[in-house]
């Protein structure tokens, strides 16, 4: 008896620690939220899950091998990296999607512009552009 709950115990701990797989995103939230969960770990594997979306994209593409290595490259010289927050979002109808991030490094901040869209039932990634001006993001509030 020990040894079958011992058993049960180290399966649930063991089924708990696994790397999690995500799953086909529904919403454009869901799917930058786990964009964002991945980019915590690993910029690289982030990104190919966001490109991942869209097969007409070639992954090699050297568009995207530039956005690797200019967000790795922004990690090394901006310091730590202290999340992302949503600066704005434009929708186009139901199927179109632009997202505008701040990613928050110790040194300044980064935006990162991703647009989405939904010809049939799954969003894809349009575009993806990583750009070290966030002034142009600046409105008045009152």
């Amino acid at each position: 008896m020990k040894n079958i709950l011992f058993t049960v115990v180290l399966l649930g701990i063991l089924a708990i620690a696994s790397p999690i797989k995500l799953r086909a995103q529904a919403t454009t939230e869901e799917l930058m939220e786990a964009f964002f969960t991945i980019f915590e770990e690993d910029v690289n594997q982030a990104v190919d899950y966001l490109f991942a979306t869209n097969p007409l994209i070639d992954s090699n593409q050297e568009g995207i091998k530039a956005i690797k290595e200019r967000l790795e490259l922004s990690r090394k010289l901006l310091g730590n990296y202290y999340g992302a927050e949503i600066v704005s979002k434009y929708f186009a109808g139901d199927s179109y999607a632009k997202y505008i991030y701040s990613l928050k490094y110790e040194r300044q901040p980064v935006k990162l512009v991703i647009i989405l869209y939904k010809p049939n039932q799954k969003w894809k990634v349009q575009n993806v552009n990583f750009v070290d001006d966030m002034e142009t993001e600046f409105r008045l509030v009152e």
